[in-house]
């Protein structure tokens, strides 16, 4: 089995931590795609996928569940098309119909 890599979550600098997700749409967005993807890919429940740094003193760590992936993955993926991100709307698209195929098969089996 291949060495499993570190997902480094993107570090956000603020004075104000009320409008990172306006300022930063863009890296939140291709952060959270990149995060989904380490997680489906490594079966995590958690990941985070971003650090808030406000005024050089107080970090705030922001994650997702795995239960939010497929919300979360339509969410940004309208993001990425605004700013033309194309290659992460791939992976978004790709990663949605991942799990959507889980949720199929699992809705398939009889327990």
């Amino acid at each position: 089995m291949g060495r499993k890599r570190k997902f480094e979550p993107i570090q956000i600098n603020a004075e104000e931590p009320s409008d990172i997700f306006q300022s930063h749409r863009r890296e939140i967005s291709k952060a959270i795609v990149d995060g989904i993807d380490y997680g489906i890919k490594y079966r995590k429940k958690r990941v985070d996928f971003a650090q808030v740094i406000i005024k050089n003193l107080l970090v705030i760590t922001l994650s997702i569940e795995s239960r939010e992936f497929i919300d979360l993955l339509d969410e940004n993926l309208q993001t990425l098309i605004e700013y033309e991100e194309y290659e992460s709307c791939a992976l978004a698209v790709k990663l949605k119909n991942k799990l959507n195929e889980k949720v199929t098969k699992k809705d398939r089996m009889v327990v």
